[in-house]
Parts: structure tokens; sequence; C-alpha cells
């Protein structure tokens, strides 16, 4: 399998003193590929893939209802989604350029991921994975939810039918409620999400016998835990689900112990072996896959990004 990059520079979010109102690194995809710059200069053009355009309104409405799409225009309800409400007061044309643009290029670039990871490779867009986006809201920092937007945009092109199996193997820390809200009762998407139950969304309500897979970690876990209760569960996941025609990984880099929202307390070189075991597990079993940065507020969290995106050039097979 080869492996590819998707980018845009339009990742980065645009707001002036976004730092001081959350705990995230506005710029960290840029940053991350200056680091991927540096190491692999010209190579890199012959294995990435630049956005260039953002996904436009009507595409959307495959995925999300006209009535959230259109309340974006409203600098409160943008506000609310980010969760900071100092927004509601900045003008909705700087929200757009700002915030709302470089989601809508992020989303672009996990829909051009899936495209090329269909042709057998393993594809990361160094953007996306908004996993709390819902049909009719945002949530989490989630304007869209590209992994759904991808996934039904190629059924609707017939690229992928409603009996092929899709993944998603969800590690970011925080629990993927809006994914999981598209595709609980379709059982065509199995889903693996590994994520700290004590905070933002908290725990999955019902009986756990019916989402074995959905699995809730206690605040503070550790690495060594982290990583034995991974690589004995994913296996077994896979194992249950055979020959998938795609999968989706969220590479959350906000298990790392350093993070000040995910508290899952894992270190990072442990972070890397999470990576790079997904990534070794998915390239054996030769499953198309769409890779994608979720969550991470750390100010080490684009020198993972860049880590994970090293590793997969690296690979004898990605020139």
């Amino acid at each position: 399998m080869k492996s590819r990059l998707i980018f845009s520079p339009n990742y980065d979010f645009g707001i002036m003193g976004l730092e001081k109102l959350h705990p995230f690194d506005s710029k960290k995809f840029s940053k991350a590929w200056s680091i991927l710059l540096q190491e692999f200069g010209g190579k890199l053009s012959g294995v990435s893939s630049y956005v260039t355009a953002p996904v436009n309104e009507e595409a959307l409405g495959v995925i999300h209802s006209k009535d959230y799409l259109a309340s974006l225009s409203e600098s409160k309800n943008v506000a609310s989604v980010v969760e900071i409400p100092a927004l509601r007061f900045v003008p909705n044309a700087v929200l757009q350029k700002g915030l709302i643009e470089p989601a809508r290029y992020a989303t672009a670039g996990t829909l051009l991921a899936a495209r090329e990871a269909l042709e057998s490779n393993i594809v990361f867009n160094l953007g996306g994975g908004f996993h709390h986006a819902f049909f009719d809201h945002g949530e989490g920092f989630c304007f869209f939810a590209d992994a759904a937007f991808a996934i039904e945009t190629l059924r609707a092109e017939n690229q992928l039918s409603r009996n092929d199996k899709v993944l998603m193997i969800d590690l970011d820390a925080h629990r993927g409620n809006g994914f999981t809200s598209f595709y609980e009762n379709d059982k065509s998407v199995s889903i693996f999400d590994m994520y700290n139950m004590q905070v933002y969304p908290g725990l999955k309500q019902g009986d756990p016998d019916d989402f074995p897979f959905i699995i809730p970690l206690r605040s503070g876990l550790g690495s060594a835990e982290y990583l034995q209760t991974l690589k004995a569960e994913l296996p077994l996941f896979l194992e249950s689900n055979p020959e998938p025609v795609l999968a989706f990984y969220n590479a959350g880099t906000d298990i790392l112990a350093s993070d000040k929202l995910g508290g899952l307390n894992v270190d990072y070189d442990s972070v890397k072996e999470r990576d790079q075991f997904v990534i070794d597990l998915l390239r054996e079993r030769n499953i198309p896959t769409v890779i994608m940065t979720s969550g991470g507020y750390s100010k080490d969290s684009y020198k993972l990004v860049a880590d994970l995106a090293a590793y997969l050039i690296r690979a004898p097979s990605s020139y």
C-alpha cells in the first residue's frame, strides 16, 4: 500500500488571540507541514495532494440540515460550536474567514483523502476528524461531520455501496458522539472508540454489550494500560469486521499527558507507538485508510502530527 498526505495552508484557524480563549494551537497544521518540508524537501510533493477549494454549502447538504448550515451565519451559533462565548461579539465575516472556511477546507481534505484511499492507499489528511458534529448542530469545535460527509458523498457517487463495510477507529480522547449519531443503526459502519469517559461528552449510555468496541477509559489511565487495552481490543475489532472497503482513523493527539482537555496521561513516545501500531495493523490487512488529526490541545500536538506523517512517508512503498 502507498502512503499519501493531504494538506492545505488554509487548514490553519485565523482568529487573532484564539489561543488566549481556547487551548488550541491554531497554526499546528502548517507547523507540522513545515517540519515535513524540512525533513523531506522536494520528495514531499511526490506523496502529497493539496486541497484547492473548500467544500461548499450545497455539498454539505448530504450530511447536514439546511437550517444548521444557515445558522452559522450568526456569530452566536459559531461561538456555541467552539464553546467560546466571547466570539458572539465578533463580526460573522471574521468568523467565517477564520473558523468556518478552514473547517470547510479540512472537510474537503477528508473527502479527497477518501477518494485516494480507495485506490489502495493509506492517506493522511493533516486536518479534519470533526467527530462531534451532528446532522443539525455542531459541538466541541466541530462544525462539519467530515468523515460522515466523505462516506455519504462516496455512497451518492456509487464509489461505496450501502453494503460496503466501513470502519471508524477513533482514538481521540473524547468520544465521537457526532459520528456515532449518523451510523449507530447502520450495520455497514462499525466503530471502535477508546475514550475518556470522565470528560466531554461523557459515558455512552446504554448496554455496553450492544457496543463492545466503544470502550470507556478513566482519567489518568497512563501509557502502559492505554497501550495494553488498545493492543488487546483493536485486533479483535478488525477480526470481527473482515474485508472492510475503507477505514477511517481519528488519530487525536489529545491523549498526550500534557494535553489540557484529554486527561488520559499518555506519554509522547506512547502516542507515537499507538499510531504506528494502528497503521501497521491496517497495512498488514491491506485496508484502504483515511487518517485525520482530530483533537490535540498541547504545544506538542503538531510534532506528533508530523511524526505520524513521517512514519507513513518512510514506508518503502510510499515513493
